[in-house]
Parts: C-alpha cells; sequence; structure tokens
C-alpha cells in the first residue's frame, strides 16, 4: 500500500511540476505584458506632449505671418484707393509670406492610449492640421492667380480704345479686400477652432500623465463600478457625444486659462 501511495506521489509531483511551470510562465508572461504596456502607453503620452506643442507652437507662428500679411495687404488696399492718378493703372503688390506646414506627428492616431476622448481628439487634430496646411497653400496660390487675372486685366483694358484705370484699380482693390477678408475669416474661425482643440489634448493629456492619471481617467471616462439607476443613464455617461461635450466642460476652465496664456505670449512675439 504504502508502496502504491509513494507511486501516485511521484506520478502527481512529475506532472504537477511542469503544469505549475506553465502557470508560473503565464502569470510572468501576463505581468510583462502589463508593464510593457504601461511603458508603452507613457511613451504614447509623452509623444502627444511634445508632438501637439510643437504643433501649437506653429499654430501660432502660421497665424502671425497670415495676420501680418492681411495688415499690409490692407495697407496696400488704402494706398491704392487713395491714387487719384487718372491715367494709373494699379499693379502695385505685395509678397506673400513664406510659412511651413504645421507640424504633425503622423502616429499620433494609432496610439493606444485608452481613452476615447483623447482618441477623438487626436482624430480631430489630425484632419485639422492637415486642412490647415492645405489651406494655406490654396491661399498662397489664390493670390497668385490674383495677381495674373489683374496683370491680364489691364493688358485687355489698354486695348480698349476708351481704357478706364479708376475702374481697374477699384476692381482690384475690392479682389485684395475680398481676399483679406477671406483670411480673416480663415483666422478667426477655422484657425480658432483648431487651437482650441489642440489646447484640450495638451490640458487632458497632461492630466493623464501625472501620478493620479488612471484615477483622472476612470473619473472622466470610466463606466466599470459605477452606479446607474438604469441602462439610460449609463448610456448617456458612456462613450458618444455626449460625453465628450461633458469633458469638455470639465477642462474647460484650463483650456481657458491656457489659451489665454498662449494669445498673451503670441501678443509679444509680434510686437
Amino acid at each position: 500500500m504504502e508502496e502504491f501511495i509513494n507511486k501516485w506521489q511521484t506520478l502527481i509531483g512529475s506532472a504537477l511540476g511542469p503544469f505549475l511551470a506553465v502557470i508560473l510562465s503565464a502569470i510572468g508572461f501576463w505581468i510583462k505584458s502589463i508593464i510593457e504596456d504601461k511603458k508603452e502607453r507613457k511613451e504614447f503620452l509623452r509623444r502627444i506632449e511634445i508632438g501637439i506643442t510643437r504643433s501649437l507652437d506653429d499654430t501660432f507662428k502660421t497665424r502671425i505671418k497670415l495676420q501680418y500679411f492681411v495688415s499690409r495687404l490692407r495697407t496696400l488696399i488704402t494706398d491704392i484707393r487713395k491714387i487719384t492718378d487718372s491715367k494709373h493703372f494699379s499693379l502695385e503688390t505685395i509678397n506673400y509670406p513664406t510659412i511651413r506646414d504645421i507640424y504633425k506627428d503622423v502616429d499620433l492616431a494609432n496610439f493606444k492610449v485608452k481613452s476615447y476622448y483623447l482618441h477623438n481628439m487626436l482624430l480631430w487634430a489630425d484632419a485639422g492640421i492637415k486642412e490647415t496646411n492645405e489651406t494655406v497653400i490654396s491661399l498662397k496660390n489664390d493670390f497668385a492667380e490674383l495677381q495674373r487675372k489683374n496683370e491680364l486685366h489691364i493688358i485687355l483694358m489698354r486695348q480698349n480704345q476708351t481704357p478706364n484705370p479708376a475702374q481697374q484699380r477699384a476692381e482690384y482693390a475690392d479682389n485684395l479686400e475680398s481676399f483679406a477678408n477671406a483670411i480673416d475669416e480663415f483666422i478667426t474661425k477655422f484657425m480658432k477652432q483648431g487651437v482650441e482643440i489642440l489646447t484640450r489634448i495638451k490640458i487632458y493629456n497632461e492630466h493623464l500623465r501625472k501620478k493620479h492619471g488612471y484615477w483622472f481617467l476612470w473619473k472622466c471616462e470610466g463606466t466599470k463600478f459605477k452606479y446607474f439607476r438604469n441602462k439610460m443613464e449609463q448610456k448617456n455617461f458612456s462613450r458618444n457625444l455626449d460625453s465628450m461635450e461633458r469633458i469638455d466642460k470639465i477642462i474647460q476652465k484650463e483650456v481657458e486659462d491656457a489659451i489665454k496664456d498662449a494669445e498673451t505670449r503670441a501678443a509679444k512675439l509680434q510686437q
């Protein structure tokens, strides 16, 4: 009997050893993957901080250059309208500024940051930066086309037996003014919205990078362990546009203060 028990103990031991080794190996792999995921997420948040800061800086610099261009353009318009020489055709112009593309980290939208708010904001920022860069290039081409059409207009008018330089100057000034107004609208509406989105990303990302970032994330986005009286309350709290707006309100004061500080710094650069 004793020999039988010893055999079973040996058999169980020989089977249990590899089994425990597999279990411990799986646990070790699981713990390692958690640590690696944490490090990867930390690196993602760090890159977001760097990328968004660069994008914000470039956005303000682009805006400053466009604003300066518009101010020079309006001065040119005023000068053209002051001309009283009945024989003077207006070919006066200014140079469109050299503006580099706003920085965009092409990988940001693919980062797994475990935050639907941050992920959606990054997608919006990615699309917004792309559209802004394309618009700035388009404005440059449109301004060159405006100059070309004005030159052609003068050539055709001079071939007329009764040319009207005053009419040419007035139309040219009006076209320049319309162009300046379009840039102003682009700055005050589209670029303003872009600054707000980038700033929201920066503020929210800063919270996630802090020591209690996971706690902040759970308070803003988590649904587990939270009590809901009905399914509708949970749905209203969970991942949808209403939740995006709710989080916007949570960080709104910080966003407004950050934009105010950035505007102050930008104003100093223009002095």
